[in-house]
């Protein structure tokens, strides 16, 4: 089970807006999306963050999923659009195919640490998702450029 890399185009734009390896917390109005496995997140992440494992990005049949179910997705967090997200997660290549696929999916801002992210000992943990929507996702969809 894997995420198909987004374009070459798409993934120039999130790479202009990554974070640096020193960024420790996010910053003010900053909504953190955790990708790693659901019980590390829950266990100890950054401050107010939701979880949303890579495995949410990908159907039954193995690909990942259409934009119809990841903009129902990103209301399940939270999101409308209109902020910005930090995502973090173990995996670099899947947090920048996540970055790109919140890019595509019209995110404001889309940031991702640059180094994978490894909780501090003791943080708090993050927030599940919710099993529907807690608001609509209502950002325009960016066209690949």
């Amino acid at each position: 089970m894997s995420l198909r890399t987004p374009s070459v185009a798409v993934m120039c734009c999130v790479a202009l807006i990554w974070s640096s390896a020193a960024l420790a917390e996010a910053g003010d109005g900053e909504r953190v999306i955790d990708i790693r496995a659901l019980q590390s997140c829950t266990d100890a992440s950054l401050s107010g963050a939701r979880c949303l494992p890579v495995n949410n990005f990908i159907s039954a049949e193995g690909k990942t999923i259409g934009f119809h179910a990841l903009r129902w997705l990103l209301g399940t967090v939270g999101l409308r659009g209109d902020e910005t997200v930090l995502v973090v997660g173990a995996n670099m290549q899947q947090v920048k195919a996540v970055g790109g696929l919140f890019y595509r999916a019209g995110q404001r801002r889309v940031r991702t640490l640059d180094k994978p992210f490894v909780a501090k000992p003791g943080a708090a943990g993050g927030e599940p998702r919710s099993l529907s929507r807690e608001v609509v996702y209502t950002a325009p969809m960016r066209r690949e450029p």
